[in-house]
């Protein structure tokens, strides 16, 4: 287990390997960086939120849009859970994997995760 500025400079330097395309390097570095979140501070905080929503995006760069919509749904639920469905995060979240399943086949879910955040 790593101490929390630890796991955010990890996380920050794979978003820069990210940046960089560098995706096969940034991955473990997003996963070493969430694991310690969740075991430092638990699943429903909000810097583990924002590791689970960063390797999301990593995992989507790489084309693994499904393991990445997972990710995105597990970020959301957290931050309505935590935060509300009317919190500015939380509508941020919602509006980003609206947009993922709109790219994919998600239509429906889309249209009940629009209705619900009214986006």
């Amino acid at each position: 287990a790593s101490h929390p500025s630890t796991l955010t400079t990890v996380d920050n330097l794979a978003m820069l390997l990210k940046a960089q395309g560098k995706l096969d390097e940034a991955e473990p570095l997003y996963m070493r960086a969430l694991q310690g979140y969740e075991e430092q501070l638990g699943a429903s905080h909000p810097d583990t939120l924002g590791s689970v929503y960063n390797l999301a995006g990593c995992l989507q760069k790489a084309g693994r849009v499904e393991e990445a919509t997972s990710l995105f749904r597990r970020e959301l639920e957290g931050c309505a859970a935590s935060l509300g469905d009317e919190d500015k995060g939380t509508i941020f979240s919602a509006r980003n994997l609206v947009l993922l399943l709109d790219q994919t086949e998600g239509t429906e879910e889309a249209r009940q995760l629009r209705a619900r955040f009214r986006l």
